[in-house]
């Protein structure tokens, strides 16, 4: 099938078939108009063929299944970030057609697991978190036919096939921080304290984003306020939340009203102990007010759904974008959760003007009046 295609493209190029009997022809292999349209525009950009190949005849054809491999580095059923991602190839194999399959890795397997899969010859591999960010470069070199994605990683510039993508993450948990900072200053919900607790999981650039979002935030909207920390660490730094748990407790002893999260599972011991050891919980990744009512103030968003739909998108209609990508609240990669409505049983009950303060310091960091450092005070 793919030979008539880039036949019908030889045609062309050789003033044999004009637009309208390219089209005809391309429907009559099989292709909807829609598609039809798109390998249009495939064959009269002059690199989507001749680059491309065989794989961008492919995404002009929405009638044919591609192929997507996931692979996490992070165990699944972590009810945070890995579960989110899954959600969105899930989504993206039905909206955008593909086969898919996760893949979990063991430390010191990741470069074998990516190749492993790159040998069965898939559209598109996507890698998640930053360790695998050097595996799929130098897999995307070997295997220039199939596209890379390193999802909340960085890779370097100029190799064709492989992207990563990055986020602000300190963004999203300056706002979770501040109206932490405005709880605390007003002694609502409980809170006694001018002290907000972190967990962090590991010591990296991932996780100081998140704790340098905090504590921007936090001494924003509390002067006297103060942030500790502390790291889990271990073989299992984002699966561990026994570990999680005890160290949230002694953040409590030390002073912290309100503690918040860096993610993956281990956030889930953080905020399940956070009614029998007495403090207050900000979540993190998914909206986790839901799942701690009682507890949680409010959740930093990070749509990782999304970003996996984007790059399966991109796969699909031969417009990947290659290199590195950063992107925050103003791309519409995080947010926070809107915790003064009704679904929200502790940020309903706020007074109206902190939530009203909360949306305009979020206004403020869109329209970059306010700029997040990343950076944290260690």
């Amino acid at each position: 099938m793919f030979d008539k295609w880039l036949d019908l493209e030889k045609q062309f190029n050789e003033g044999a078939l004009t637009r309208r009997q390219l089209m005809a022809n391309a429907m009559r292999l099989g292709m909807s108009s829609a598609a039809a349209y798109a390998f249009l525009g495939a064959v009269e950009n002059p690199t989507s063929l001749s680059e491309g190949g065989i794989a961008s005849a492919r995404a002009a054809a929405d009638g044919e299944k591609l192929n997507a491999v996931m692979i996490t580095i992070q165990r699944a059923g972590d009810l945070g970030p890995v579960d989110a991602m899954i959600r969105g190839l899930n989504r993206g194999a039905e909206e955008f057609n593909y086969n898919v399959r996760v893949v979990e890795a063991l430390q010191g397997e990741y470069q074998g697991a990516i190749e492993a899969s790159a040998a069965e010859e898939p559209d598109l591999i996507i890698g998640l978190f930053p360790p695998m960010a050097d595996p799929l470069e130098r897999a995307a070199r070997q295997f220039p036919k199939t596209y890379f994605a390193n999802l909340v990683g960085i890779v370097p510039e100029g190799v064709p096939n492989l992207k990563s993508v990055w986020h602000a993450s300190q963004e999203g948990t300056f706002l979770t921080g501040a109206l932490a900072g405005l709880v605390s200053t007003q002694k609502l919900l409980g809170v006694d304290s001018d002290v907000l607790g972190v967990v962090l999981a590991v010591e990296n650039s991932e996780q100081h984003g998140y704790l340098a979002g905090y504590q921007q935030g936090f001494k924003m909207t509390n002067a006297k306020g103060s942030v500790i920390h502390n790291v889990i660490g271990g073989n299992s730094p984002f699966e561990d939340p026994v570990k999680a748990a005890q160290l949230a407790g002694v953040l409590k002893e030390r002073g912290a009203g309100i503690i918040g999260t860096s993610g993956g599972k281990s956030q889930h011991g953080v905020l399940g102990a956070a009614a029998r050891s007495g403090y207050l919980g900000l979540g993190l990744d998914n909206d986790q007010c839901q799942q701690y009512p009682e507890t949680c103030i409010a959740s930093a968003l990070v749509f990782l759904d999304q970003w996996v739909l984007g790059v399966m998108k991109e796969v699909r209609t031969n417009t990947f974008k290659p290199g590195h990508h950063y992107v925050g609240l103003a791309d519409g990669a995080l947010d926070i959760c809107s915790f003064g409505d009704g679904d929200h049983k502790l940020g309903a009950s706020l007074p109206k003007v902190i939530v009203d303060t909360i949306a305009n310091l979020r206004s403020q960091v869109l329209s970059g009046a306010i700029k997040v450092s990343g950076t944290p005070e260690l």
